[in-house]
């Protein structure tokens, strides 16, 4: 009895693999790095002056781009380079360095930047100045909108 149920089993078990098949196939991965970029802005105060005097002042841009990847950071007012508080305007430039020296805009003017990843931004100083304008009226709400972009 035992011999027959050894001799069930195996060849239950020969018939099973004798039926047995397998297929394989191969698929491809592939992706496609985009050129990204990603700014992030800190305004730029002022605060109060002398306009009999001017003032300065700064603010950073760190951009981030994908790396390997390159572009220009280009700067436009919304009012351009003036401060608007209802009627009264206050004129300001905005410059690459601290000299004041190399106006930084966006149709003449960029700074470059090189991608070295997302993760690692560079970072820009934005140098900000106000000529003395002794007919400027008081006013703690003058203001702008600067926009930044980045062309990659």
């Amino acid at each position: 009895m035992k011999k027959l149920i050894l001799t069930s089993l195996f060849a239950s078990a020969m018939i099973t693999t004798a039926h047995a098949a397998t297929e394989t196939s191969t698929f491809e991965v592939s992706a496609e790095v985009a050129a990204s970029c990603q700014i992030t802005t800190n305004p730029l105060a002022f605060g109060a002056f002398d306009p009999s005097v001017g003032t300065s002042g700064t603010a950073t841009l760190d951009v981030a781009c994908t790396s390997g990847s390159s572009g220009v950071v280009t700067l436009a007012s919304a009012n351009t380079w003036t401060m608007i508080d209802g009627a009264e305007t206050l004129a300001y430039g905005l410059f690459t360095d601290a000299g004041h020296a190399t106006v930084w805009d966006g149709t003449t003017v960029g700074q470059t930047v090189t991608g070295a990843g997302l993760s690692t931004p560079t970072s820009f100083t934005v140098h900000g100045n106000i000529e003395p304008q002794p007919a400027a009226k008081v006013s703690a709400a003058y203001a702008d909108t600067v926009t930044v972009t980045v062309t990659y």
